[in-house]
């Protein structure tokens, strides 16, 4: 049963992607993995569009299916730099399955020290015998990581339970569920990370019982801290613009 990303779109309006488009292209890459099958690693081409450049992407092999509606944009007013949008994977193998995604944004590794926020929310599409969308162990299911020149960091983790409540959500027979919105840097963004790095992923680890589908909606969202230097010019630019006026 494939219910795809259109026919629960409203429900996840609250993930979706707003800003002005950038100047340049960065390179997106999506690697999904069926756990004990392999994986696949998807390169969609940029597209610029009217909320920032846009990302499809869709496959179908061994036992899923999975579509990509992603975007990259840049808030005039913020300088907020968002990454996310959609994603949907539907279980096509006839048993529970564990699938690794992981959406990677190019970013720009000289820009600095920046602050992050993001989100992730969504719906569990149960087929002919319900379903089941749940955590590996107590693991986290989204992830949020810096790839830096010295490694990869996980600077924050939502769908989170613990070994005793693992994370879990059970829909019945040809029913939705939802899965509870999540937050990590509010208001977004306001954690410190440190260097932006040259890249930026969002990561999703779970099991999926067979037949069912999950739609998910998710951002990722930095903002580049200003050098002293730089904060003391605009500043500057801003007391010259007061007594202009004045």
């Amino acid at each position: 049963m494939k219910f795809g990303i259109s026919t629960v779109g409203a429900l996840l309006a609250a993930a979706t992607i707003a800003g002005s488009a950038s100047a340049g292209i960065p390179s997106v890459q999506i690697r999904v993995a069926q756990e004990g099958a392999g994986s696949i690693v998807l390169s969609p081409v940029g597209v610029p569009g009217n909320a920032g450049i846009d990302y499809t992407a869709e496959v179908a092999v061994w036992g899923f299916h999975a579509s990509f509606d992603l975007s990259s944009a840049v808030k005039a007013d913020t300088g907020n730099q968002s990454f996310g949008g959609f994603m949907s994977l539907a279980n096509t193998s006839s048993s529970m399955q564990r699938f690794t995604v992981e959406m990677t944004l190019e970013t720009d590794a000289s820009a600095g020290d920046a602050l992050a926020g993001g989100t992730v929310t969504g719906v569990l599409a149960g087929g002919p015998l319900g379903g089941v969308f749940s955590a590996v162990g107590d693991a986290p299911v989204w992830s949020a990581i810096i790839n830096r020149s010295s490694g990869s960091e996980v600077i924050a983790s939502l769908l989170a339970g613990t070994a005793s409540d693992p994370f879990s959500v059970s829909a019945g027979a040809d029913d939705f569920a939802n899965i509870a919105r999540e937050s990590f840097g509010t208001p977004i963004p306001s954690l410190p990370i440190g260097p932006l790095g040259s890249s930026r992923t969002i990561k999703m680890d779970f099991m999926l019982s067979a037949g069912a589908e999950i739609i998910i909606g998710t951002n990722f969202v930095v903002q580049v801290i200003p050098a002293p230097g730089a904060v003391a010019i605009l500043a500057i630019a801003g007391l010259g613009a007061a007594r202009r006026r004045r």
